[in-house]
């Protein structure tokens, strides 16, 4: 099983630009720079999923609690469905448009309970939330401080954003975090002062080496040195949904610190075998601005 697999992985790394000489200009530029991964052995392609056709064991994909392999939130789902006839396949225009209804204020609203915020918003990824947030929420002379290691998501998010003072710390690292809040401080006049926020970026859980952030301390560490609480935090619980804090809901929940978290944010694409995700957020203002991020 694994020779064939090999096989067409090699297959994909093989040079195609010297072979594309007679091909369109777009076309072959595209080929030479597809070449440059190729060259590296680092060419991603589509490939079937041997382990959804019952020929291999799923080490690879986030359906841990078999939710979607066992067909349990299928089931479920056909059942909401009936309880609705009405509710439209798809919104047919954006939500500030004539695309908002009543069932996603409704699911929405439900959803903020179960996580103890303010209010909630659906997004359609996890990246769209990183995107959304970082290009939307910090303004003019704000600034960005990161745990090195948050999703290439957050990354790109964070290059959207209105801000130019984006300072990254050692990953886990409370005293580098530290550090760099002050280092934010005494270079940046309007936050030291009071008048603009520092939005910290971390996730609960980081997928590659599995570790926990300290999150509890590095609140404390925020409002110790900045007790104004200009110091606002930005949690992505993508890897902790599901399977962390009371039934599933994140790290957030499981420390009892809701309301010192501004924004988080819950892939369902990942443990919950769906597609999309949810921001709960502590203030409806967030909700309101995310809505229009370009203004």
């Amino acid at each position: 099983m694994a020779a064939p697999m090999l096989a067409d992985w090699m297959r994909n790394q093989k040079l195609k630009g010297p072979a594309a000489k007679d091909a369109t200009t777009f076309d072959r530029n595209l080929e030479e720079a597809l070449d440059v991964r190729r060259r590296d052995h680092a060419l991603y392609t589509l490939k079937k999923n041997l382990w959804r056709e019952g020929t291999a064991i799923d080490f690879s994909s986030s359906d841990a609690l078999s939710l979607g392999a066992s067909g349990l939130l299928r089931k479920e789902f056909n059942k909401e469905l009936e309880c609705y006839p009405d509710l439209p396949p798809g919104p047919s225009s954006s939500r500030i448009m004539d695309g908002n209804y009543q069932y996603l204020e409704m699911v929405e609203e439900e959803i903020a309970r179960f996580h103890d915020s303010d209010t909630a918003l659906f997004v359609s990824s996890g990246y769209d939330a990183n995107v959304a947030v970082f290009s939307a929420i910090p303004r003019p002379g704000d600034a960005i401080l990161y745990d090195e290691l948050v999703h290439a998501s957050a990354h790109d998010g964070i290059q959207q954003s209105q801000t130019t003072c984006r300072i990254s710390f050692r990953h886990n690292d409370v005293e580098a975090f530290r550090d760099s809040l002050e280092t934010v401080i005494h270079s940046q006049p309007l936050i030291r002062q009071g008048k603009r926020s520092v939005i910290v970026a971390v996730e609960s859980v980081y997928s590659m080496d599995a570790d926990f952030c300290p999150l509890q301390e590095l609140i404390d560490a925020a409002r110790e040195i900045m007790p104004t609480g200009n110091a606002q935090f930005y949690v992505d619980e993508a890897h902790a949904t599901g399977v962390i804090g009371p039934q599933g809901r994140g790290l957030v929940c499981k420390l009892g610190i809701q309301k010192e978290v501004a924004i988080r944010l819950h892939t369902f694409g990942k443990v919950l075998a769906s597609s999309g995700g949810i921001l709960p957020v502590a203030y409806l203002s967030i909700a309101s601005r995310l809505t229009r991020p370009k203004l």
